[in-house]
């Protein structure tokens, strides 16, 4: 059997990636952004995929040999997202985008993570579980970093990692799709956050007729990212008649279980792939009809039908308009707060950097990085793997109200005291 386009006697060289800035680089970034200053521009604007491909943990390029896009819908959120924008235009400065907010809301605890498609059986990889009812950018151990932000861990992907993921490819092109799953999940053992990988791993599962197992990897991915475009996933099939089959066989499964989340969830990703925008959003209403409350649900067909009729949302919780300024002086210091089980603890430090630790029940789970606040009370977090938390904090009498700026999803302020 030929090789895959890419893998004719080795593996393109990839760039490194480039030496993390210091901190005060970093805070005096943060600043510029946040004050808005003429002529300011991110400097990652230019970056293909840049608003959301920073929750491929960094994997994108190391696919580039054979990944050649994704879909460009816009991402259209449920509810009021044009108030943020104009209230905030620091997210034009920080470019952030519904899938950038989804992860940052996930990483600091901030907003619950569902994945309706999972169900008791799990993937087993190595001696552990992967958990897709988890966004992939927080699976286990996958998302600890370092207590000191200039040495936060880069994101370079194992070798053998690599290698492993391109035998499933080759397995997947050579119709054997068994053992392209089973070679998946070797690979995602050093590879874990890799959402490249999770997405090819959907698309076996399809191939193999899994459409609830397949449903429950692609909701992770979607989450916080978009798909495959249809020259990357046909690029993966010797011949379209055999995808087409595969296609068939759904939509027949589909006719005959009208009411199953998990079939019409894969069938409208495929349709969004293949460009069959129309016949997507006709497969999407049905599956919002029975998922009234699943955002990412809402969040498809409105990407390709924003006119679409949508169930009653939540109300989004927006913050009041300060009264006051706030000052660096008055945030530093470590803030505790709790809501809905869950325990919540911001130390902000003089020089810059910042710990958040949220908790419920024996687990919990750290951010840090880099932090600054502008004097409207828009407070910019960092992470150290290249996320940003915005928020409007309001302080008064020395508690801290937190409103994520961005949210849709009614959540509720965090509400701090210090000490």
């Amino acid at each position: 059997m030929p090789n895959l386009p890419g893998l004719d006697g080795g593996r393109p060289n990839r760039p490194n990636r480039p030496d993390r800035p210091s901190i005060d680089d970093r805070r005096a970034s943060l600043n510029d952004r946040l004050e808005q200053r003429p002529g300011y521009r991110h400097p990652e604007h230019n970056r293909p995929g840049y608003g959301w491909d920073n929750w491929y943990d960094h994997h994108y390029s190391h696919h580039q040999q054979w990944h050649h896009g994704s879909w460009h819908h816009p991402w259209r959120p449920p509810t009021c997202w044009n108030y943020w924008w104009n209230r905030y235009p620091a997210l034009t400065a920080f470019g952030l985008t519904t899938w950038g907010i989804n992860r940052v809301g996930w990483a600091f605890g901030y907003n619950n993570y569902y994945n309706p498609y999972v169900t008791p059986s799990t993937v087993v990889i190595d001696n552990s579980v992967y958990d897709y009812s988890q966004p992939i950018i927080m699976a286990p151990d996958e998302t600890t970093l370092s207590s000191n932000p200039t040495n936060a861990p880069t994101s370079e992907v194992p070798e053998g990692s690599l290698t492993i993921f391109d035998e499933a490819r080759n397995d997947f092109y050579a119709g054997d799709y068994a053992a392209a799953l089973k070679s998946t999940d070797e690979a995602l053992k050093e590879s874990p956050n890799d959402a490249v990988m999770h997405e090819f791993r959907a698309l076996t599962l399809f191939a193999l007729g899994q459409y609830q197992e397949s449903a429950a990897t692609l909701y992770a991915v979607l989450s916080v990212g978009p798909g495959w475009d249809w020259t990357t996933m046909i690029g993966l099939y010797p011949q379209v008649d055999i995808y087409t089959e595969q296609l068939r066989k759904l939509e027949q499964f589909v006719t005959d279980n009208p009411d199953n989340n998990a079939g019409l969830l894969v069938l409208s990703y495929q349709y969004i792939t293949a460009g069959h925008d129309q016949v997507a959003a006709t497969e999407l209403e049905r599956l919002v009809a029975l998922t009234p409350t699943d955002p990412v649900a809402i969040q498809l067909l409105l990407s390709v039908e924003p006119d679409a009729k949508l169930p009653d949302l939540p109300k989004e919780v927006l913050p009041p308009q300060p009264t006051s300024n706030i000052t660096k002086d008055q945030l530093v210091g470590s803030w505790s707060a709790n809501r809905d089980g869950r325990g919540f603890q911001m130390d902000l430090k003089d020089d810059g950097t910042f710990a958040w630790t949220y908790s419920q029940g024996d687990q919990s789970q750290e951010v840090t990085g880099v932090w600054d606040v502008d004097d409207k009370g828009i407070l910019a977090m960092e992470m150290n793997d290249e996320g940003v938390m915005l928020a409007q904090v309001l302080f008064k009498d020395g508690k801290l109200d937190f409103y994520m700026i961005g949210d849709t999803e009614g959540t509720p302020p965090l509400k701090f005291t210090k000490g």
